[in-house]
């Protein structure tokens, strides 16, 4: 029960922010409608096509100023290394996401467990308007692996 709960809460949390977000149709006074259209519907991606999308790192050194201006990747680059896996979404009370809970570590699932990464940490990689697309981070799996545990009582703001 209390997982079709937080899909509930998922689906309109992701409705709400996509709406604020993704709003680009524009009134004569050049504001913002707040309405999802044909047009800028086309630029979201639904919660089920994100969860259990694989988590890479740049493992790398890279430059922050690339790293801030580029949006996403057009597609995942043999060197980077899987280090996680999309479990869940997390949405603030006031309906923003705000972050990914991510499972990392362990082997077979065995001494695995799931982190809450923050979306500025993650970029899209691949053609995610055909759904065959991954995430990468700039962290390293140490440093996601360091990050706050996603136990229930982290996210679940309205238990």
């Amino acid at each position: 029960m209390t997982r079709m709960m937080n899909t509930t809460a998922l689906a309109l949390g992701l409705t709400m922010a996509a709406g604020g977000a993704l709003a680009e149709a524009h009134t004569e006074m050049g504001m913002g409608s707040g309405r999802l259209t044909a047009d800028n519907l086309s630029n979201t991606i639904r919660a089920e096509s994100l969860i259990g999308s694989n988590v890479y790192t740049l493992e790398a050194e890279y430059d922050e100023t690339v790293w801030v201006d580029t949006p996403y990747y057009e597609e995942v680059d043999a060197e980077w290394e899987e280090i996680g896996e999309v479990e869940d979404i997390v949405i603030s009370a006031d309906g923003q996401m705000i972050g990914l809970v991510i499972e990392t570590g362990g082997w077979l699932d065995i001494g695995d467990e799931e982190v809450v990464l923050d979306f500025s940490e993650v970029r899209l990689a691949g053609d995610y308007v055909g759904g065959d697309f991954s995430l990468v981070t700039r962290m390293s799996q140490e440093q996601l692996e360091a990050l706050p545990e996603a136990n229930e009582g982290y996210y679940n703001w309205w238990n």
